[in-house]
């Protein structure tokens, strides 16, 4: 494996010296969110400690699900069409379709808020909650600024423009938030919610920000003339819905935990568990920020009939996912308890899931941009396949182990799953291209 590993520093091939170039800036700014994120991290935990870091990570996974469906799939869409677009000359039909997603998104969203609003007493009484209906009430009114920019940021991710894709992500938003944080803590030191309303001034100030400057940049791109052909919204409406059904079931995989968790225990347990899915998802901090680079480059290469291209490109990212993942996974898994303890003593209670979720992550991580590669050469269908069987069996395993195991069931259950669709993903791979997507030393 040493060998494999030095030979590929030795050989980089050209379209992956691309790819790191490509995805230097989108690295750091990840790490930047992902650092601010630790520092809001810790500063709740130590600050207000396990109940309220708990109650603050239900109300975000309740805005990342309300968000995903008020965007309705166009943020996908954008990514489509605008290049699409742009490459045509189309640039009227590429502002109809930014005009078009914006439109339609941003009123549901506000609807969606007001319905959380009026309904967040009934939610808070099924999760037995006695702060979290304030806490939802909050939630209402980021809705609206949450889509706002995932859309534009979306729309920036379209142009292939990476730093202000980069910079208008939630990474961004936490990094207000703490600053926001740190001020409203001393003027509202008992306020629960205050890590709460410090991370929605973070999404309204980026979101206005965003909301400027990413229909400015589209006018930039061309000026706008009268096509030959008809702008279709029902093609954007049939791009998007398939997006919205793949988006949506990633969602119930990633979040299912999260809400049992709250339903059979309280904010405390939630709390412990989201610190230690956190600290776990470090191992996966530099596959994220690869992906978003690499899936172009898989397109193009299918396109382009470029199978041995493709596994090259394919076998190098798995080798820098090893060089940097595998050294995280073993500091965490020789160090859990004193990492959890950093955030407070009562975290420790999360060691045990620590060391299962980071098992999970590290697979993950060592097999590589697996649903990228498929939802980018044509098998879209078959990513959506693996998805919803995962998401279905991630649902009845924390059924199961969750009121049997607590937030252990819900780790294994996370990380079973998730070597789950990796593994059926690597074997469609095996099956389409004849290559494994892991990296080995015959790879």
């Amino acid at each position: 494996m040493i060998n494999s590993v030095l030979k590929f520093l030795k050989n980089l091939n050209p379209d992956f010296v691309k790819l790191l170039t490509g995805s230097g800036m989108v690295f750091f700014f990840r790490v930047l969110g992902g650092l601010a994120g630790y520092a809001v991290t810790y500063l709740i935990t130590t600050s207000y400690g396990a109940e309220t870091f708990g109650l603050f990570e239900m109300c975000l996974t309740i805005l990342t699900i309300i968000g995903v469906l008020g965007r309705m799939g166009f943020d996908g869409a954008l990514v489509k069409f605008i290049p699409q677009f742009r490459e045509q000359g189309e640039f009227s039909h590429l502002r109809d379709t930014y005009k078009f997603t914006l439109s339609r998104a941003i009123p549901l969203s506000i609807l969606m808020g007001i319905g959380l609003f009026i309904g967040a007493d009934f939610i808070a009484s099924f999760f037995n909650s006695n702060h979290l209906a304030e806490g939802i009430r909050i939630t209402a009114f980021i809705v609206p600024f949450s889509t706002w920019i995932g859309l534009n940021s979306e729309a920036f991710r379209g142009m292939k423009n990476m730093v202000a894709y980069s910079i208008y992500q939630r990474g961004t938003t936490i990094f207000i938030a703490c600053f926001a944080i740190l001020i409203l803590k001393s003027l509202y030191p008992s306020w629960i919610h205050v890590p709460l309303v410090g991370f929605g001034i973070g999404a309204v100030m980026l979101s206005v920000v965003a909301g400027i400057d990413a229909p400015k940049r589209i006018y930039e791109l061309g000026e706008a003339q009268t096509s030959s052909t008809p702008f279709l919204s029902s093609t954007i409406l049939a791009v998007a819905f398939p997006m919205l059904l793949h988006a949506s079931m990633f969602m119930v995989m990633n979040w299912t935990d999260t809400l049992m968790i709250e339903y059979f225990y309280e904010e405390t347990e939630v709390g412990i568990y989201r610190l230690a899915f956190k600290v776990a998802a470090l191992i996966t901090v530099a596959q994220y920020a690869i992906n978003s680079i690499a899936a172009p480059m898989f397109s193009s290469f299918k396109t382009k009939g470029d199978i041995n291209g493709l596994r090259k490109i394919v076998r190098n990212i798995g080798y820098l996912n090893l060089l940097i993942s595998v050294p995280i996974f073993i500091v965490i898994q020789l160090f859990p308890s004193f990492i959890l303890e950093f955030f407070g003593e009562e975290f420790t209670g999360g060691t045990a899931p620590l060391i299962v979720l980071s098992i999970g992550s590290i697979l993950n991580a060592l097999c590589g941009p697996v649903m990228y590669l498929l939802s980018m050469t044509g098998f879209e269908k078959t990513a959506r396949n693996i998805i919803v069987i995962a998401s279905a069996f991630n649902i009845a395993m924390n059924l199961f182990l969750i009121p049997k195991f607590g937030i252990l069931g819900a780790a294994y259950a996370t990380s079973i799953c998730t070597v789950l669709w990796n593994v059926m993903a690597v074997i469609k791979i095996k099956k389409e291209y004849g290559f494994v997507s892991i990296p080995h030393p015959f790879n």
